[in-house]
């Protein structure tokens, strides 16, 4: 995974744009650009929050393990080595011409915040009521031997 371009942004997040293209057959590739923005996040994002439940904010906190992450790929298919070159730089082009804009919106380290903190905060929900949950492996499970089937042949 190669770096290509990496620059930091106005809302404090870091654009990171990565090549990740590999040979198909013969001379032809499949072209994969990954745009990877990471916002770290602090006190501030939390603090914003309207939490009920201070442990699941704490599961929440710790799976962010400091920040967050958008990632959008752009990817073509059997590609010739002859046109690579060309290719990879018009798509790194285009995603910084859009992503940027994009991404250096003031509100978008907030929103990108919100989404993901409900996305790991409904995963940490459900892991949490699986983990309340009995083990059911040995309950009533006894192995009593094989069934007895003998009255099915008289």
């Amino acid at each position: 995974m190669d770096i290509i371009e990496q620059r930091s942004l106005e809302n404090n997040m870091t654009l990171t744009v990565y090549d990740q293209s590999k040979k198909m057959a013969g001379d032809r590739w499949l072209i994969k650009i990954v745009c990877e923005a990471e916002l770290p996040v602090d006190e501030g994002f939390f603090s914003r929050l309207s939490e009920a439940d201070l442990a699941l904010q704490a599961e929440v906190r710790e799976a962010m393990a400091g920040s967050v992450k958008f990632s959008a790929t752009k990817e073509r298919t059997f590609i010739a080595e002859t046109e690579r070159a060309a290719l990879v730089k018009r798509m790194v082009a285009d995603i910084l011409t859009n992503m940027v804009t994009y991404l250096s919106r003031p509100e978008f380290p907030e929103r990108l915040f919100a989404r993901k903190y409900e996305e790991l905060r409904t995963a940490c929900s459900t892991a949490r009521h699986y983990r309340s949950l009995p083990d059911k492996e040995h309950d009533g499970d006894a192995d009593e031997g094989p069934a007895d089937f003998s009255a099915c042949f008289k």
